[in-house]
Parts: structure tokens; C-alpha cells; sequence
């Protein structure tokens, strides 16, 4: 019995072994299906003990994640320090974080970048039982490398909007600001910290408030991707900030708000006022010497001289026309001999004659009838002349004398009249003492009745006035005439003034002298309001000459280019022509573009220098090798002409290095060097510096035709030539002088002209020395190697939306075995460039529709942003190439497209 059960406890024991087993055989399975087919990484390492220390682990069990995530294999049996070789010197702490695990039994959880294998990991670490360790990992390289990306990214808009003198902003969606750039605080006193975190409302005036208000909302509301307005916030110290602002709705990885940009516009909007003030009083002082030319109390004509002696009238004044009954309308464009009868207009021209043969001002009496009514006329001429003394207008000023003339007939019956006449009025005996004076006499020189009876008139004499006038007063009164004239004389208080006075001699029946009697009106103010209206004058028609002459010669300046590329290129139609005709007429419309190019480029440079938009771009310059360029640039041409051109260097090659805009110095010079070779014929041009203390004074001599010493300011004026002439033998606008003069005072320095005619010219201005403080000898510069031809199967992406540019492209690498795809818009381009992957360069236009090629070449950044992209434009200003940087383009290259220059510019950025 007790054996039976003794059998039975056995064979159930055995059972339950036999079912502990297969549990644990189907455990253990299920536990290896677990490890095998997670996406982590595993592995059971057990660790080696030598000499009684840790020294390395032994791998035991790893699953697929492990083999998959490393790509190490057959790994089991092996040490890590053999299945990672070197790993204890470039990661040391990998096996002592095991050994730290298996000995402390505390898990350690980490990050780590195993250079071996060069990925990143996230490792879990525990010690299932004594001398073993189990890794749980997975690779995070990947999303390391993006953040890094991230990082990198945040790194470079930090950086970009730190450096930028505009502000960057950024606001959430209630308006509040979450970020700000540190150009904030020199704009408006606030630092970014006191910005954060504040609704942007809080720092506008109230009245500014609704408005800008309602256009933010309308950016968030509407998603606007540009939006610009000028606004007026207030400063940390109350002042007013004048701005422009451009923002765009903002969203990224949900958030979302605007971003945008702020100019500082203060001093902008505050010239722009002064510059409307000055118009206003421009307006004004033009306004006001109009009306003194219209209402002045004399009568002014305007005669012209005509190139054959003859005179005809260009207009009068409005008294001219209320005295005489002529208008403006009648005598404009007429000859003396239309308007008057015979015997009055050969005594006018007369007159006009002697004006022009004394070449003076000359003043006489004449009797003229209008409409039929004779008038008696004190007049006066003054020539005008030309830059070159030639009198081509007269100005005559005319006072109707008619109305004295019949006062003087009655003087002894009208001495109540004299009396309250506010002329004043002296009469003298036939000594010429001072026998009567009229109050206004009192009035107008402070002197009474009492202190001046019985004495000269000399005593108002200044002392001023020439002898001679008053010895031809004396003659003319002497003589029974009557003497006109301006007299410049001293009141009592000793204040000097001028007056006209009209001096006659009054005789009795017998024809004796027995009194002198004059006129006399104080006309200081007059002639000072004279004197102005001349000089305003002088000014006006000296600006309409100049315009008129600039705008004939920039006429003749575009036209001749331009009959030379149409004319020659008709021409190249003929299918006759031999090749010799043909390389001449295209090296002749080749010469004809650049000439207008270079009237172009003298156009852009002085509208920047007029609108003030002219910026310098200092840099360390070498003005040895700059020297050197030019004379080796202008060394054929020189050549050509039979002309010497040296070149004179005042410092050692490593003194001769400044801060400066060196593009300006280059056109400075290049400006002189062209006038000299243009103007001489024979001889030479010596152009160099030389240094004095801390001046570099810069010269160009030549021995050409020169020009006079009454040029040499106005040399340098806008649209001034030598010879305005329609028989000038020169080419050119007019500007190049005004140009340099410009940027030299940019610089710091001026320009002084010195020439005799025939005797050649010498132009200097000097710069400052400034030499940078830590450079060093300047290293050896290397001229760019010549093109050497591109790769074969190159694909180029054409974005441009004028037809003929992309023809002249086209044709341009015809001959580079090049496939070539054609985009009409920025849009387009886009689209091809996403269907075209073996799109090695894209050349990208700036001006499209649709899309611009600013916003194209950023889109195309964004799928492959290593794709080089170059910029053409037919613009070249800084701002241009600035902004084409800051959206991505690797390249920059100009209208009109030089081909040798674009083949470089694409070899060079596929050689990077």
C-alpha cells in the first residue's frame, strides 16, 4: 500500500516537473520572441574580471534591434572592447557606466555618442544579476542631428537679427511680444526684457492705438504673408519714433502669431519736413521777387540779342505795361521797328548798340509815344552776359519821368505842392548853397532847415562816390541839362543810404541860372530788392541754360548709341556681309552698349548722390594695387592714342594700405583718367599720390586741350562741360566731375582743378590716411584663372521673363554642352525645379510676376538647400545684393550679362 503510493507521489511529481519545464520552456520563448522582434536594441554582457579589477564584458545575448541599430554582427562571445575597437579611448565612460551598473546594481539611464560607430544612443542600463549587465537602447542620431539643426538655426537668427541695425519682432496671437532684437533699445530707449511678455498697444500713442490695432488683426484674421504701414510709437522717454513696419502672419509647430520688421524713419521723416519747409520758402522767395518784379515802380524790359546783331523783345514787366498800355503779349518776340516808329527805333537800337559796344551799363533820357500819348523816360541798361562774356540780353529798367518833367516847368508856381511833396526836394542858389528844403528833407536825413540853410550839400556826401560823378553832375546842370542819378549818401546820424536824384537848373527869362532844384527819393530798400531780383534772375536763366544744354546732350549721348546698335544691326541682316564686316559691325554695337551703360551708370550714381541714398562701404584697401590696376587697365588704351601713361606710387606696397571705399576711389580715379585721355591728343598722362603728414593727396595731369580759369568751380557743377557747343568734339554727360567731387567729400577729402587752355589740365583731391591698425604686409593677390570650360552635362534652369535675355542666355551656353529648362516666373521655376532633380545651377532673374525671384529662390532653398542659385538683375546696388544673400543666392552677376564672367561665376560655385 504504502508502495503503490510512494510510485503515485513520484509520477505526479514528475508531472509537475515535466509542466514546470514546458512553462518555462514557453516562457523563455516568448521572452526571446520579446526580445527579438522589439525595435529597441539588446544586448546581456557579462563582465570580465582580471588581476581582481573589471576590465571589459563579454557579450552574451543580443537581439535583431541590436544588429539592425549597429550594424555590428556575430557579436556573441566577443568582448565589446573587440567589437568596438578603440572604444576606450574615445569613449571611456561607455564601459565604466557598465562596470558602475553591475557593481552597484543601480540603473543608469544616458545619452551618448559613439564615435566608433559615429551615431548617437539612448541607453538604458540595469544589472539583471551579479556580473552581467543588459542594454536597452535605440539609435537617436537622427533627431540629434536635428536638433542640432535646431539649434544651429536658432543660433544663426539670433545672430542675424542681434547684428541688424532694423528691428525683428515677434508677437503671439493676442499681440503680446515674445521676442525682440536688441536694435530696440537704440531706437527707443527700451531694453528687450521690458518689451517681453507686454502687449504692443501699451507703447503707441492713444490716438495711434484703434489703428494699429485694427491692422494687426487684420494680418492674424486674414493671414497676410506681407503687410507695411509707417508708425509713430513713443520712446522710454516720451518721444515720438517715427517707423516703418513690415509684418507677415507667423506659424510654426503651433504657434503662431506676426513676425516683422521695424525701420527707425525719425531722421527720414524729419528731413523730409525740413525738405517741404524749404520748398515752402522756395516757393515763397520765388513768389515774392515775382511779385517785386511785377509790382516794382519802374517799368523793366527784356530785349534779346540776336546772333546777327538784331534785337527783339522777350517781355515786360505788369507797370511797364500799365504805363506804356502795351501788354506782355503784344511786344514779346517783337523788333524795335514793329513796335515803334522809325526814327524812335533806330535811336532805341542806337542805344542798344552803345550798351553792347561799352559793354557797361549806360542810363539816358528819351521821349517815346504809346497809343498815341507821348511819355518822357529815364532809362537804364544793363548787358547781360554769357559763361564766355558774350552779351546776348539786355535788361533795360525804365522810370516815366513824364509827370516831372511838367512839375519842374512849374516848380515856382507849385511850391505848396513841393512842400508836401514826399520827394524831397532842395534848391540851391547858382553857388549851390542850400536855400530852401521841403520837410520830407528833415524826414528822410535827420538834418533841420536851420543846421543846412546856407550851406553845400556836400555835407550829406559818404564819400563813396567817384569824383568824376559829381564833376558830371556839375556839367550837366551847368550846361541848362538836367542830370539823373543814384547818389550814395550819409544822414546825420551817420547811417549811409541811397537815393535817385534828379538835379536841374532853373532859369529866368533871359536864360540865366538863378536856382538849382533836386528830387530826390531814397531808394535803399529798392536797390536792395533790386539787386536780389537781378541776382535771382541771373540764377534762374543760368539753370534753364544748364538743363537746356544737359538735356540736348544727354539727348545726343543716348541717341548716338543707340543709332549705332539699331543701324548696325540692321546691317548684320545684309546675308552678303563677309565675316570681316560682320566682326566689325558686332565689335561696334558692342562699343555703342557700353557707351550707353556707362551714361546710364553715371545717371544712377548722381540721382543716388541727389537723393541723399549713396552709401560707402569701408574696407582695407591697397592703393598700390589699385594704381596698378588702373594703369594696366588704361595702359592700351593710352597706347592706342600714341599717349605715355606712368603711374607714380607715393608709399611702400605695405604703407599703402586704408580705410576706404575702395570701388569709389576706383571710380574717382577711372573718372579723371577717362577725361584726360579723352581731352589729350599728344603727350601724356602722369596720374599717382603722394603722402603729406596725414593726407594722401592723389593727382592726374595731363597735356590736353585744358580749359579756362573761370571754369575751375563750376567745372564740378552737374551737367557742366568745357564746351556746351553743338560742335563739341568729345562724347560724355557731364557728370563724371560732378560724380567724383561727390565721393571725394564722402570720403573726407576735397578736389581742386587747375588747366590753362591748350596747356593740359591737373586735377587733385586728397583722402585721409588711415591706415587699419592690425593688418598686416598685405598677402599677394592672384588674378582670377581664365576660364577653363565647364563639365560636360551640366542642367541649368533658366528663370527669366524677358524673351530676349533668355534667347541671349540661351545662346550664350549653347556651345557648353549644357541642357537648358526655361521658367517665365518665379512660380514656375519652383515648380520645374521640384520635377527636375538634376538641376545642377539655377540662374534666377530678381523681377518676375507672379513670383518674384527673391521669394522663388527661398522656396527653392527650402526643398534643396545646397542648390546653388545665382542672382541677375539689371540693378547692382547694395541692397540688392544684400537681399539676395539674405534669401539664399550664392551668386550675384549684373545686366547686361557678361559671358565670360557668368561662366566663371558657375564654375566657381560648382568647384565649392
Amino acid at each position: 500500500m504504502q508502495k503503490n503510493q510512494h510510485s503515485n507521489n513520484t509520477e505526479n511529481c514528475q508531472q509537475e516537473l515535466e509542466q514546470s519545464i514546458d512553462s518555462f520552456n514557453a516562457c523563455e520563448m516568448h521572452h526571446r520572441n520579446l526580445i527579438d522582434y522589439m525595435r529597441n536594441g539588446y544586448a546581456c554582457c557579462r563582465m570580465i574580471i582580471e588581476n581582481d579589477h573589471p576590465v571589459d564584458f563579454v557579450h552574451e545575448e543580443v537581439n535583431r534591434g541590436y544588429e539592425h541599430l549597429t550594424g555590428l554582427k556575430n557579436v556573441i562571445g566577443r568582448r565589446i572592447t573587440e567589437v568596438l575597437p578603440g572604444i576606450n579611448e574615445s569613449n571611456p565612460e561607455f564601459i565604466e557606466k557598465h562596470i558602475r551598473v553591475v557593481e552597484s546594481g543601480i540603473p543608469d539611464h544616458f545619452e551618448i555618442h559613439l564615435k566608433s560607430l559615429n551615431k548617437w544612443y539612448d541607453i538604458s542600463l540595469y544589472c539583471p544579476k551579479k556580473g552581467y549587465s543588459v542594454a536597452m537602447f535605440d539609435d537617436i542620431t537622427e533627431r540629434k542631428h536635428t536638433e542640432e539643426a535646431l539649434q544651429d538655426s536658432e543660433r544663426k537668427f539670433r545672430s542675424i537679427t542681434e547684428q541688424m541695425s532694423e528691428v525683428v519682432f515677434v508677437s503671439d496671437t493676442l499681440g503680446n511680444v515674445s521676442y525682440v532684437s536688441p536694435a530696440i533699445e537704440k531706437i527707443s530707449g527700451y531694453k528687450p526684457q521690458e518689451l517681453i511678455g507686454h502687449h504692443f498697444a501699451e507703447f503707441l500713442p492713444e490716438e495711434k492705438i484703434s489703428g494699429a490695432v485694427g491692422l494687426w488683426n487684420d494680418a492674424m484674421s486674414s493671414q497676410l504673408t506681407t503687410q507695411a504701414l509707417e508708425l509713430t510709437f513713443q520712446s522710454k522717454n516720451g518721444k515720438p519714433v517715427y517707423s516703418e513696419i513690415h509684418i507677415q502672419y507667423y506659424h510654426d509647430n503651433g504657434f503662431c502669431g506676426t513676425i516683422g520688421v521695424l525701420h527707425d524713419i525719425t531722421e527720414r521723416m524729419h528731413h523730409e519736413n525740413i525738405r517741404k519747409k524749404y520748398e515752402h520758402k522756395l516757393l515763397e522767395s520765388r513768389q515774392f521777387l515775382q511779385n517785386i518784379y511785377d509790382t516794382v515802380n519802374h517799368s523793366i524790359f527784356v530785349v534779346d540779342v540776336l546772333p546777327d546783331g538784331s534785337y527783339r523783345y522777350k517781355g515786360i514787366n505788369k507797370m511797364h505795361e500799365t504805363l506804356t498800355g502795351i501788354s506782355n503779349e503784344e511786344i514779346s518776340g517783337k523788333t524795335p521797328e514793329e513796335m515803334l516808329d522809325p526814327e524812335v527805333a533806330a535811336t532805341v537800337a542806337n542805344y542798344y548798340d552803345t550798351c553792347i559796344r561799352e559793354s557797361s551799363s549806360i542810363q539816358y533820357e528819351e521821349c517815346l509815344s504809346f497809343k498815341g500819348k507821348k511819355t518822357w523816360w529815364t532809362t537804364v541798361l544793363n548787358p547781360v552776359r554769357d559763361e564766355t562774356g558774350h552779351i546776348y540780353r539786355i535788361i533795360g529798367t525804365s522810370t516815366n519821368i513824364t509827370e516831372r518833367k511838367l512839375v519842374e516847368e512849374k516848380l515856382n508856381k507849385l511850391s505848396v505842392a513841393v512842400q508836401q511833396s514826399p520827394a524831397v526836394v532842395v534848391i540851391t542858389d547858382p553857388l549851390g548853397n542850400i536855400e530852401y528844403i521841403n520837410p520830407t528833407f528833415t524826414q528822410h536825413t535827420g538834418y533841420t532847415a536851420e543846421e543846412v540853410i546856407g550851406k553845400n550839400p556836400r555835407i550829406l556826401q559818404s564819400g563813396l562816390m567817384p569824383k568824376e560823378l559829381y564833376k558830371e553832375l556839375w556839367q550837366t546842370i551847368l550846361s541848362g541839362g538836367v542830370w539823373h542819378g543814384e547818389l550814395h549818401n550819409k544822414k546825420k546820424n551817420g547811417e549811409l543810404y541811397w537815393e535817385v536824384a534828379v538835379i536841374s537848373a532853373i532859369v529866368n527869362d533871359k536864360g540865366v541860372i538863378t536856382n538849382f532844384v533836386a528830387v530826390k527819393e531814397d531808394i535803399t530798400e529798392k536797390k536792395k530788392l533790386w539787386i536780389d531780383l537781378v541776382i535771382s534772375k541771373e540764377k534762374a536763366e543760368e539753370s534753364d541754360r544748364l538743363k537746356t544744354a544737359f538735356l540736348a546732350n544727354i539727348s545726343h549721348e543716348i541717341r548716338t548709341p543707340m543709332n549705332g546698335i539699331l543701324g548696325f544691326s540692321e546691317l548684320l541682316k545684309d546675308p552678303h556681309l563677309s565675316g570681316e564686316e560682320k566682326a566689325e559691325y558686332i565689335d561696334l554695337i558692342h562699343q555703342s552698349g557700353q557707351r550707353m551703360l556707362a551714361l546710364i551708370n553715371d545717371l544712377v550714381d548722381i540721382s543716388r548722390i541727389e537723393a541723399g541714398e549713396a552709401m560707402m562701404q569701408i574696407e582695407a584697401t591697397t592703393v598700390n594695387r589699385l594704381l596698378e590696376d588702373l594703369h594696366a587697365f588704361f595702359k592700351l588704351q593710352a597706347e592706342n592714342k600714341g599717349l605715355i601713361l606712368s603711374c607714380i606710387k607715393g608709399l611702400p606696397d605695405d604703407e599703402s594700405i586704408i580705410e576706404t571705399d575702395s570701388s569709389k576711389l576706383t571710380q574717382i580715379l577711372t573718372n579723371l583718367l577717362q577725361n584726360a585721355l579723352k581731352f589729350t591728343l599728344e603727350g601724356s598722362v602722369d596720374f599717382g599720390y603722394t603722402r603729406t603728414e596725414n593726407l594722401l593727396e592723389f593727382y592726374v595731369s595731363d597735356s590736353g586741350i585744358g580749359f579756362p580759369p573761370e571754369m575751375k568751380e563750376t567745372i564740378f557743377e552737374r551737367f557742366r562741360q568745357a564746351d556746351h557747343t553743338l560742335t563739341r568734339n568729345h562724347e560724355g554727360s557731364g557728370l563724371g566731375l560732378s560724380i567724383s567731387k561727390a565721393f571725394v567729400e564722402m570720403l573726407g577729402g576735397t578736389i581742386q582743378a587747375h588747366s590753362l587752355p591748350g596747356r593740359g589740365s591737373h586735377f587733385v583731391f586728397t583722402l585721409p590716411y588711415s591706415p587699419p591698425g592690425s593688418l598686416q604686409k598685405p598677402a599677394q593677390s592672384h588674378d582670377r584663372q581664365e576660364h577653363q570650360g565647364l563639365p560636360p552635362g551640366l542642367t541649368i534652369l533658366i528663370a527669366e521673363d524677358d524673351e530676349v535675355s533668355t534667347f541671349l542666355l540661351q545662346k550664350s551656353l549653347s556651345g557648353e554642352n549644357i541642357t537648358i529648362h526655361h521658367a517665365r516666373n518665379g512660380r514656375e521655376a519652383v515648380e520645374l525645379f521640384e520635377h527636375h532633380p538634376e538641376i545642377n545651377i539655377v540662374l534666377m532673374d530678381i523681377n518676375m510676376p507672379v513670383m518674384n525671384g527673391f521669394d522663388a529662390t527661398r522656396a527653392i532653398k527650402k526643398l534643396r538647400p545646397g542648390q546653388p542659385v545665382i542672382a541677375q538683375t539689371a540693378f547692382a546696388s547694395k541692397e540688392d545684393r544684400d537681399t539676395a544673400i539674405m534669401a539664399g543666392c550664392d551668386g550675384f552677376i549684373t545686366k547686361p550679362i557678361n559671358k565670360k564672367e557668368l561662366l566663371e561665376v558657375i564654375k566657381e560655385l560648382l568647384d565649392r
